[in-house]
């Protein structure tokens, strides 16, 4: 009896720390969305056209940020789950780079045409 309620026990707390584990679901960017993800963007780059707005999710249990490498603009930190928005209205290469992560590791590119 005893062995049979530890290895219950032990079935019980293995399946508790697995149901914890569960990984967050993460999907596909929408149209003219990009995603935070842990040192990366997804998709990396996105081609638009002038007057677009792109929605920038943190689809991450970290926080992040986007900031563009010629200052233009900076998000500050956004939480998990939530969303930060720019319009691109001049046809130009915007790069931009996540302060909470090395710029080296996490950055992307948004292409105005």
């Amino acid at each position: 009896m005893k062995k049979t309620l530890t290895l219950f026990l032990s079935f019980l707390f293995i399946m508790i720390e697995f149901s914890a584990c569960k990984k967050k679901e993460i999907g596909t960017p929408g149209e003219n969305e990009i995603f935070l993800l842990y040192k990366t963007f997804s998709p990396t780059s996105l081609v638009i056209k002038k007057g677009t707005t792109v929605t920038f999710t943190n689809k991450d249990n970290a926080n992040h940020s986007v900031s563009s490498s010629s200052g233009l603009f900076n998000s500050g930190k956004i939480k998990s789950d939530e969303s930060f928005k720019h319009t691109f209205n001049d046809a130009e290469t915007y790069n931009f780079f996540c302060n909470y992560h090395s710029s080296q590791q996490e950055q992307g590119a948004v292409i105005v045409q």
